[in-house]
């Protein structure tokens, strides 16, 4: 019996035996002599209904192709944040309801065996019977032509069924062609840079890639057999893949669109188009093996346990953000993918915490306060995004909300409400608001143009002391000097707020950058300053992309934790915050620099966010 029919105490299936039905009396009309009974065709017997007490069992029904089973909640997931399981749509073919006689279904089977009706018999007349007609149709002398005579004369005999068929086809037919000429008229075109020996500049060279809709996979399961797929088909429209990363020139596509790269058929285009490999998703899977192993009991992901080389602080809700946004990066959330269970308890965690000002950091003490409220925001905001679950639209707003509430009036954020803005702090709060936008929650502009006011307070140029307007690199705050990852992080937000990739002082920035690329010794580790230049020289392209990844895509997995209790893990020595943010910290921030492929959708293919400053 199919599982969505309720269950019976009766253990063998059989319907219950009933008592004997109550013969009414007959009721007699002295007015009108009784109705005799109709006499049926002698070919045909009378359908007598079965005895109740010996019908059998309903015939157990076939699942209907295409539907699983309704999954049950994780027992392990918190109360606070259950996603119900969908109400199953009943079966075409279940047994009728309790109201119904209990013979129906038989004596409509019994009735499918009756004669055919008079208009199923003229479908079948003889060949006589047709040349009878055709010459009686020839001798009308209407004004019909033949043909015409003829097929009105068959459209009147022809069943009714018939007639129903072939105009459901029609219709059908009709409707197909609607979207495939909408789908056939859709399509974009990524410009992607192809450099020639002894070419300064980059050579554009096209192909076309359906819309993201249509590149979803059914599956987000599926990005390794995605990716092959992928890799043939690009591989014979462009001569050299590891060639590509230069800017895109396309048609806007909205910041909405930003979180669509991450599962199906995309996503293996552009692990391909802008650098990526087997090896490259074997070591983010190995990580994401790593973060499920070391999940806690409820949900949440800890900075210095149960694993090696811990961070001396706990921040559980930094941990468990940083935790979900590597999964959610390589296209998991708390309804789909490998890692669903894992990303739900995480999110039951998070929501758990955060208080009705959208809070999560109440239980994170000293200064990492402030970058666990910004990571989990990005986090809420990327699964409302990615899943458009409306029971996550009220804890991202509260989020986004606190976040307005607490940027300085000079436009950046740093450890207390209105405090004074630092690149760091701002750069994750950027993040935030780029993410909840990307998520259709509505953020003002005004708070995005008073971060380029903070921007210009720590932008830098070479050669010069102080803010400079023409500077390619930034400081972490107004009196310091610039620094490689306050440079990388500056320019991604500049990006986001609507600078132009071609900008000189992107440009520059970027050949900057490139020329300190990542090494695997330990002296000069920085996996934070990996990070945010891998972001920010994706979005860009371009050579200084191309020469970064070349390094990227062989390093990070070389210094990845093969054998052992840690496999799947960075190792954090060196690193000068390694210490405070430990095994975790480095792990997640490398498989984030390994989904930058695809974790975003290019800059150059989004709205600008607000209307850049050009040079």
């Amino acid at each position: 019996m199919a599982d969505n029919q309720p269950r019976s105490n009766n253990p063998t299936g059989l319907p219950p035996e009933l008592p004997p039905p109550v013969q009414a009396p007959p009721v007699t009309s002295r007015l009108t002599p009784p109705t005799p009974p109709p006499v049926l065709p002698p070919a045909v017997p009378p359908v007598i209904p079965p005895n109740p007490s010996n019908a059998a069992a309903p015939a157990p029904t076939a699942p209907i192709l295409g539907r699983t089973p309704a999954q049950k909640p994780s027992t392990d997931s918190l109360n606070e944040f259950q996603i119900p399981a969908k109400p199953r749509t009943p079966l075409a073919n279940a047994p009728v309801a309790s109201g119904s006689p209990p013979n129906a279904s038989s004596t409509v089977r019994q009735r499918a065996s009756l004669p055919t009706t008079a208009s199923t018999v003229k479908s079948h007349q003889p060949t006589e019977a047709i040349q009878h007609t055709t010459d009686k149709l020839a001798d009308d002398d209407s004004d019909q032509t033949f043909t015409e005579k003829f097929l009105v004369k068959y459209l009147q005999d022809a069943p009714s069924w018939l007639i129903s068929t072939l105009v459901h086809i029609a219709v059908i037919l009709l409707l197909a062609l609607i979207p495939l000429r909408e789908e056939v008229a859709k399509s974009f075109v990524l410009l992607l840079g192809n450099s020639e020996a002894g070419a300064e500049g980059d050579v554009l060279t096209s192909f076309n890639i359906s819309e993201v809709e249509s590149l979803q996979g059914e599956n987000d399961n599926d990005a390794l057999n995605d990716l092959s797929i992928s890799a043939s088909d690009l591989a014979t429209t462009l001569p050299d893949l590891t060639e590509l990363g230069s800017n895109v020139a396309v048609p806007e596509i909205s910041i909405r669109k930003g979180l669509t790269g991450r599962s199906g058929t995309m996503k293996g285009a552009l692990l391909k188009a802008f650098g990526g490999n087997d090896r490259t998703e074997q070591s983010v899977a190995l990580g994401l093996e790593w973060l499920k192993k070391n999940q806690s009991s409820d949900g949440s992901w800890s900075m210095v346990q149960p694993y090696s080389d811990g961070g001396t602080s706990e921040n559980r809700s930094a941990a468990t953000s940083l935790a979900l946004l590597a999964f959610m990066g390589a296209g998991n959330t708390h309804k789909s993918g490998e890692y669903q269970s894992n990303v739900l308890r995480g999110l039951n965690y998070l929501l758990s915490i955060q208080d009705s000002d959208g809070f999560f950091a109440n239980k994170t003490t000293g200064i990492q306060k402030t970058y666990s409220q910004a990571q989990a925001t990005i986090a809420v905001c990327e699964l409302f995004g990615m899943t458009a679950d409306p029971k996550l639209k009220e804890p991202a707003e509260l989020a986004v909300r606190y976040a307005l509430s607490a940027q300085d009036d000079g436009g950046g954020w740093r450890y207390q409400p209105k405090e004074t803005g630092d690149t760091s702090v701002t750069g994750w709060y950027v993040m935030a608001l780029i993410s909840a936008r990307m998520a259709g929650i509505e953020v003002p502009s005004d708070n995005l143009e008073r971060i380029h006011q903070f921007l210009d307070t720590v932008q830098r140029k070479e050669g010069f002391r102080g803010a400079n307007p023409d500077g390619e690199q930034y400081a972490y705050q107004a009196f310091s000097p610039p620094k490689d990852s306050m440079t990388a992080e500056g320019m991604l937000c500049r990006m986001y707020l609507g600078w132009r990739t071609e900008d000189k002082r992107i440009v520059a920035g970027c050949e900057h950058i490139a020329r300190h690329p990542i090494v695997t010794s330990i002296e000069g580790r920085d996996y934070y300053y990996w990070y945010y230049a891998t972001n920010a020289l994706h979005h860009a392209g371009g050579s200084p992309w191309r020469k970064w990844n070349d390094v990227m895509k062989e390093a990070l997995p070389s210094l990845q934790i093969q054998a052992g209790r840690e496999r799947g893990s960075w190792p954090p020595q060196g690193d000068p915050h390694g210490a405070a943010g430990g095994r975790l910290y480095s792990t997640v921030l490398s498989i984030l620099c390994l989904e930058a492929y695809y974790r975003h959708m290019p800059l150059s293919e989004m709205a600008p966010t607000s209307q850049p400053k050009t040079k």
